[in-house]
C-alpha cells in the first residue's frame, strides 16, 4: 500500500475520539427511525419543518417525475437548465427580492463557488469565526486574504475593517449566518449589515438553517429587514429536499453563470428535486408550521430548565447541550441510543476543542410527549456520566 498515511490517521482518529462512521438508518428525515431493526426517537434531523414526508411535497415530486423524468440529462449551460429551474429562480427572486437567482446542487458548492469565483488575492475576506466549514474551505483554499472576527463580535469586525491591509484592498467581503448550524444561535444582521454599508463592504450571508423558518420562511435577512449583496441558502434543512441557491443582483449572478466552475461543470438538480422544493417552499410560508415549530422549541428550553440541562442560548430549532469532553460526548449519544433516543454527538474539528456536544434539532412533527422522553433521557444519561 503506497498510502501509507491513510492507516496512521484513522488510528489518530480513533484515539482522538474523533472517527466517524455511517450508519444506514429508514426514517433519517422522520420523527421517528429504524436502525438495525430497533426504532429510535430521532433528534438530529435538519428537517425543521417536518417538509420532507409530507404528502404534497411527495406527490410534487411524482409530478416532476412523470413530466420530466428522473433527470435532466446535463450541466446548466447544456441542457439542464429546465422550465422548472426558470420557475424555481424566478420564484426565489420574487421571495428575496434579489434581481437574480441561480441553482447550486448544495450549499457546500454554492459557498465554494462564490468564493473562488468573485475573489482574488487583491481581495479581502472576513468571515464569522464560527461560520460553516465550506466558507472556511474555501477561503482558505482561494488566492484571497482572509481574516475571521470573533463571533457574532461587531466590534471586532469594526476593528478588522479598519486595518490597513481591509482597506487598501480592491474588495472587501464579509460573511456571516443567519442561523448558526452548531450553536444555533443567530447573527446580528442588522449591525453587520450597517456597518458593511458603511465600510463599502460587501455582505454575503449563509442563511442555510434560517430560510424557511425566520421571517415567516422568507428568511434572517427578510425578518432583519435587510439584503444583504449575496444570499446563499439550502433546500435540505427546513425544505425538506436538497440543493442551494445564490440570490444576488443580476449582474453578480451572470458573472457566476459564466466563470463558476462549481455550476457550469456539476449536473442540474433533478426535475423532481426542483418540483418537490418548489411545492415545499410554499408550504414553509404557512404560519401555523412555525408557530408548531416556535411552540415545540418553548416546551424544551423550560423542561431542560427544570432539568438543569446545559444548554446554549438558542432560540432556533437546533438546541445543543454541551459536554466538553468528546470520550462523554461519545457516551452519552451510546447511552441514549440504549433508551431509544437518536442523537448525534459533535467533536473537533466541526466544533472548538473541549466544547463536544449533543446536537438536538426539533421538528415541527415532534410531539410535546416525545420532547418529555428526550430531556428525562437526558438528564439520567448526563448524571450517569456526571456531566451535569
Amino acid at each position: 500500500m503506497v498510502f501509507h498515511r491513510i492507516s496512521q490517521q484513522l488510528a489518530q482518529q480513533h484515539a482522538s475520539d474523533g472517527y466517524r462512521l455511517r450508519r444506514s438508518v429508514d426514517g433519517g428525515n422522520q420523527p421517528s427511525l429504524r436502525y438495525q431493526h430497533s426504532g429510535y426517537l430521532n433528534f438530529s434531523s435538519n428537517d425543521y419543518l417536518g417538509l420532507a414526508t409530507d404528502e404534497v411535497v411527495k406527490q410534487a415530486a411524482i409530478a416532476a417525475v412523470n413530466e420530466h423524468g428522473a433527470g435532466c440529462g446535463g450541466s446548466p449551460l447544456v441542457t439542464g437548465h429546465g422550465i422548472l429551474h426558470q420557475y424555481l429562480e424566478d420564484f426565489l427572486k420574487d421571495l428575496t427580492g434579489q434581481s437574480g437567482v441561480m441553482l447550486y446542487t448544495s450549499g457546500f458548492a454554492a459557498n465554494s463557488g462564490v468564493i473562488a469565483t468573485l475573489l482574488t488575492k487583491d481581495d479581502y475576506l472576513l468571515q464569522d469565526k464560527l461560520n460553516h466549514a465550506s466558507l472556511m474551505t474555501a477561503g482558505r483554499d482561494s488566492a484571497v486574504k482572509m481574516k475571521r472576527f470573533a463571533h457574532n463580535d461587531v466590534a471586532n469586525l469594526t476593528t478588522l475593517l479598519s486595518s490597513k491591509p481591509v482597506t487598501s484592498a480592491e474588495e472587501r467581503l464579509v460573511i456571516t449566518e443567519g442561523v448558526f448550524s452548531m450553536d444555533g444561535d443567530s447573527a446580528p444582521l442588522q449591525k453587520i449589515y450597517t456597518l458593511c454599508q458603511v465600510s463599502q463592504s460587501w455582505l454575503m450571508v449563509d442563511d442555510a438553517h434560517g430560510f424557511g423558518i425566520n421571517g415567516q420562511g422568507v428568511g434572517s435577512c427578510h425578518q432583519a429587514g435587510i439584503k444583504p449583496d449575496i444570499l446563499m441558502a439550502t433546500f435540505g434543512k427546513a425544505i425538506g429536499t436538497s440543493g442551494a441557491f445564490v440570490a444576488a443582483d443580476q449582474a453578480v449572478i451572470e458573472y457566476l453563470v459564466n466563470f463558476c466552475r462549481h455550476y457550469i461543470y456539476s449536473t442540474s438538480l433533478s426535475p423532481m428535486v426542483i418540483g418537490a422544493t418548489i411545492a415545499s417552499i410554499k408550504l414553509a410560508q404557512q404560519t401555523w408550521r412555525h408557530q408548531k415549530l416556535e411552540q415545540l422549541i418553548g416546551h424544551f428550553k423550560h423542561q431542560a430548565a427544570i432539568y438543569g440541562l446545559n444548554i446554549m442560548p438558542s432560540d432556533s430549532a437546533i438546541q445543543p447541550v454541551i459536554i466538553g469532553d468528546s470520550e462523554k460526548a461519545l457516551a452519552a449519544a451510546d447511552l441514549l441510543r440504549q433508551q431509544g433516543i437518536w442523537l448525534t454527538a459533535i467533536r473537533p474539528p466541526t466544533v472548538a476543542k473541549g466544547s463536544a456536544r449533543l446536537r438536538i434539532t426539533l421538528s415541527a412533527n415532534h410531539t410535546t410527549a416525545e420532547i418529555d422522553r428526550l430531556v428525562t433521557s437526558l438528564s439520567d444519561v448526563l448524571l450517569s456520566l456526571e456531566i451535569q
